[in-house]
């Protein structure tokens, strides 16, 4: 920490500088609230070498994890209209817990916009086309070759580069997954119909597409749609497709049809490119683009009341419906109106595929749900898979569940999806072959098996942190600390070790899985021991060291004293295996002192030594021979001295007898005598 004195503002909290990997400075009590993210609030920040003040922190607060892949991309980038990210980090925060932050330069100048409410003056369209656009899509171009997105270019997160200029500069864009911040209005309808932490990274075409829309905005100076909802926006794109949504109220000047139209065109294949900007800022113009209408059926399907005249309007209907949209799809009502009144025999092979492919996996999944959410891929394949009020595209699974699993809700069907492999259906329901969806095959097989093993260290916690590599540990073990590496877990453990009230076992299902995900080298045999209702505590026990031990090892901290203690609590039963009582006593005083040095794998060699458990062994044989031998000697005697009594006993009883005899003998004789005696 800092070294300046403890101080606290007027509400008694803590506004102590706050140390940041030694070289940088986070005033909890100097906020920033005009630089605030919507997943993170900024504070000020300065250099503890070169003292700099023109920086910010963003410390982040959202449920799901920051952009930690592509930090080390935007830190590389030194371009005037990006806003440049310094350096990141965990940091002890005031109030308790751990914060993940980022350094970032300060702009010059204010936020472009606050809200998209706001009404601004507008730019000229000669200032868009010289000075915005080529400035903006050299940032987009870097971005590209970083292979990287941005993500979270809209108007309120643009700042001016300094007070006295109009020159842009992109503000944050890792705080938190890509998408996740964005309005529905600057995100494509298939984006825009999935959750925020299910949009997934994207592509330089969602930005493009997000350019544009922004472009239109600081041209007008206003939202063109501010005064509708999310859902009324996201219907009218629907309906009319975006560029007309957004334009028919308006009127343009004529030199930003062209890009704009180009930009805001819905289908990806038809959207300009990087090289299709470029080239119409070089003076060549293009081929108009002509918006893509969706195909109307002849007639409308009703569902509920509502008239559907398309099939991505009746799969996004089926999906809040599906208790009513599944005898429908049954009985073949849907697949009648899309050959029929739509005409689309291929959708509709799809669609019967859907129905006969709908029981597979999924053993505790609703039928109904199961079949409506593949029906509606079938329908919409760009859309996201939507399954039981989830709406996330493959990519963006995991922060989706990230999301939920730190907001405490549900996550199976989470799981569910996984075992009814929708994400496998939708990738095989796309109409055309990117590159990128290559990888999602293989990696949604790898989580489906983690998935169908129910022990610790699989499951949907293996899951969450197999898909979220920016996902710091979510055990209530380590609840507030923010561990985002194995040495972050086991500092955090050791800091638990120390305390009175804590748990029987340093480890739980989340932190399992945390360590078998981060560390691809653990021998998860090492697991098995592990599961509930293991009989030998002291396997059970040895185990969990080992794991531990491994991680420690491989990753460090170098010391643990705290976690070594509470592991030797635990580990009594192997202690027991030792036969011999000084031993015992012995082996459980060398393990208290190496408790303090703190290093788990020399406890576990004390131990789990196995040569030390064979000459117990031996010793304990040995014991148990010379005992017998000493028995039977003792048996042997006892039956001799038996043998000797039996005999003095038979001996005394004859000798008895003669000798009663000769008394009673003498006894006749005397009396006879004294009888025949004259009187």
């Amino acid at each position: 920490m800092a070294s300046a004195a403890r101080t606290r503002d007027a509400g008694g909290i803590d506004t102590t500088p706050v140390d940041l990997g030694g070289r940088w400075e986070v005033m909890p009590g100097a906020p920033l609230a005009e630089l605030d993210s919507p997943g993170a609030s900024a504070y000020v920040c300065r250099g503890l070498k070169d003292r700099r003040s023109e920086l910010f922190a963003l410390v982040c607060e959202a449920p799901v994890p920051p952009r930690l892949d592509v930090l080390q991309a935007f830190r590389g980038m030194d371009n005037p209209a990006v806003l440049r990210l310094l350096d990141w980090g965990t940091i002890d925060w005031p109030g308790g817990g751990r914060r993940f932050a980022l350094v970032l330069d300060r702009p010059g100048g204010r936020r472009l916009m606050t809200s998209l409410g706001d009404s601004r003056d507008p730019f000229s369209d000669d200032h868009i086309v010289r000075v915005l656009m080529p400035s903006l899509l050299l940032a987009l171009r870097e971005m590209t070759v970083r292979g990287v997105t941005c993500g979270g270019l809209r108007p309120t997160n643009l700042f001016l580069k300094d007070a006295t200029s109009t020159a842009l500069v992109i503000g944050d864009c890792v705080s938190t997954p890509a998408g996740y911040s964005q309005p529905l209005l600057l995100e494509t309808i298939e984006r825009g119909m999935a959750q925020p932490s299910g949009r997934g990274p994207g592509t330089i075409a969602d930005d493009l597409y997000a350019l544009g829309v922004t472009l239109l905005i600081l041209h007008l100076g206003r939202n063109p749609l501010r005064d509708l909802d999310d859902e009324a926006i996201l219907r009218l794109k629907m309906d009319r497709g975006t560029y007309p949504a957004l334009t028919s109220a308006v009127r343009l000047p004529q030199g930003l049809i062209e890009p704009l139209r180009g930009l805001m065109t819905d289908d990806p294949r038809q959207r300009w490119t990087l090289a299709d900007l470029d080239l119409w800022l070089q003076g060549r113009r293009l081929s108009p683009k002509q918006p893509q209408v969706p195909r109307r059926g002849v007639r409308p399907f009703e569902l509920k009341g509502e008239e559907l005249w398309h099939c991505r309007a009746l799969a996004r209907a089926m999906t809040r419906a599906p208790t009513t949209a599944a005898p429908l799809i049954d009985k073949g009502d849907v697949d009648r109106w899309v050959r029929r009144s739509v005409g689309d025999e291929h959708r509709a092979n799809v669609l019967q595929t859907a129905i006969e492919s709908a029981g597979i996996g999924a053993r505790s999944a609703s039928q109904e749900e199961r079949l409506v959410a593949r029906a509606a891929i079938a329908l919409d394949p760009p859309a996201p898979i939507r399954y039981r009020g989830i709406a996330v595209l493959p990519d963006g699974f995991g922060p989706a569940l990230a999301e939920a699993m730190a907001a405490g809700g549900s996550v199976q069907p989470h799981a569910e999806m996984i075992l009814a492999q929708l994400p496998l259906f939708w990738v095989n329901c796309q109409t055309e072959f990117r590159a990128e969806l290559v990888p999602l095959i293989q990696l949604f097989d790898t989580q489906r098996v983690l998935l169908e093993h129910t022990g610790p260290g699989f499951g949907i916690e293996r899951v969450l942190y197999e898909l979220n590599p920016g996902c710091p540990c979510l055990s209530p073990l380590v609840r507030g600390q923010h561990p985002l590496t194995l040495p972050d877990l086991l500092q955090a453990l050791d800091t638990v070790g120390a305390s009175t009230n804590r748990a029987r076992d340093p480890v739980d299902r989340h932190v399992l899985a945390f360590i078998a995900a981060r560390n691809k080298k653990l021998n998860e045999a090492l697991l098995g021991p592990l599961a509930s209702g293991t009989p030998d505590p002291a396997r059970r026990a040895i185990a969990m060291a080992a794991i531990l031990a491994d991680a420690q090892q491989r990753y460090g901290p170098a010391r643990l004293p705290n976690l070594c203690g509470w592991m030797i609590t635990l580990l009594e039963p192997a202690f027991k295996r030792f036969k011999n009582r000084e031993v015992r006593t012995r082996l459980k005083t060398e393990a208290l002192g190496l408790a303090r040095a703190g290093v788990l794998d020399d406890v576990l060699r004390l131990v789990d030594d196995a040569e030390a458990i064979r000459r117990d062994d031996k010793g304990f044989l040995t014991a148990m021979r010379r005992y017998e031998g000493l028995t039977r000697q003792i048996d042997t005697l006892k039956a001799g001295l038996d043998d000797r009594r039996s005999m003095a006993e038979g001996s005394g009883r004859q000798m008895a007898a003669v000798i009663s005899s000769v008394v009673s003998g003498m006894i006749l004789i005397l009396t006879i005598i004294v009888m025949l005696r004259p009187s």
